[in-house]
């Protein structure tokens, strides 16, 4: 697909306005997670697979107690809070929205785990407010397919990441070569939803030019296939409705895109158009 110029300032914006939606799926489902849900045998109920995203991904990275662990969009601190709760992590969780951080902050006072947590304002192209080698992992759940420079992204990754460190992610990305009316699809998911969306090789790619080691893909599409089917479901009531909600400002411009988007992900998904995978890579040993 062709490269189009993404604004984070824009992500931040379609975001701000989607935490309406996902607030009132936290009420009840009683988590704040902003991801896609991982499903097995062991959890098959929407909050308990939302957070076997989250331990999935922590297992992957070997996660520990002390770790110093980046956050990059922390969305509203669920993996945050999770790491610190869960694994005794220190956390710093990162974003570009005020408005997320101070959930996140909120979160993670309620949670207990404050005093392992933080929250501040940085880009994850730029990372300025963290130190080299100041981390143990590199943690990204749904975060980088928001990079409008996924190079700067992996370098910052590289920068702050101590010569032991891990980097664990887990993203969506495009299966095969798309056929022109899937790349219409993907074009609208991906202004719908703040995001580029690439193959999977580009960011496994990107690691090794660095000098990652032990770069691990591993396909997680079946897992996460259950969560996308229930967003596709909200959306294809929320759609019909999407206008006369619109009109009486329920739903805004952009909250409607985005249900719009979350009917494509699940075509694109089942279709074999997208995957879904979990990254693991060891930083480049110094």
């Amino acid at each position: 697909m062709e490269s189009r110029a993404l604004d984070t300032e824009d992500v931040a914006a379609i975001y701000d306005e989607l935490i309406e939606v996902y607030e009132r799926e936290w009420d009840r489902q009683d988590h704040r997670s902003l991801h896609l849900a991982y499903y097995d045998d062991e959890h098959t109920e929407p909050a308990a697979a939302s957070i076997n995203t989250m331990r999935v991904l922590a297992e992957a990275a070997g996660v520990a107690e002390g770790d110093r662990v980046l956050n990059v969009g922390c969305g509203a601190g669920a993996d945050s809070v999770y790491l610190a709760r869960a694994h005794g992590a220190r956390v710093d969780g990162v974003n570009i929205s005020e408005s997320q951080l101070e959930l996140a902050r909120e979160h993670a006072r309620e949670a207990g785990v404050a005093d392992l947590t933080t929250f501040r304002y940085d880009d994850f192209h730029e990372l300025a407010t963290v130190d080299e080698n100041a981390v143990d992992v590199y943690w990204g759940l749904e975060a980088l397919s928001h990079a409008d420079d996924l190079p700067a992204a992996l370098a910052g990754a590289r920068r702050v990441l101590a010569p032991d460190g891990r980097l664990a992610l887990t993203d969506l990305f495009v299966r095969g070569d798309p056929t022109p009316a899937e790349r219409e699809d993907l074009r609208t998911l991906e202004d719908g939803l703040g995001v580029r969306l690439g193959p999977v090789d580009d960011l496994r790619d990107g690691l090794a030019d660095l000098g990652f080691r032990a770069v691990a893909v591993r396909d997680a599409t079946d897992a996460v296939e259950p969560a996308t089917k229930r967003r596709y479901s909200f959306s294809r009531v929320a759609g019909y409705a999407g206008p006369l909600l619109r009109k009486i400002g329920f739903f805004s411009e952009t909250q409607v895109a985005a249900i719009n988007a979350s009917k494509l992900l699940h075509e694109l998904v089942t279709g074999g158009t997208l995957g879904y995978d979990v990254v693991t890579a060891d930083a480049p040993a110094e």
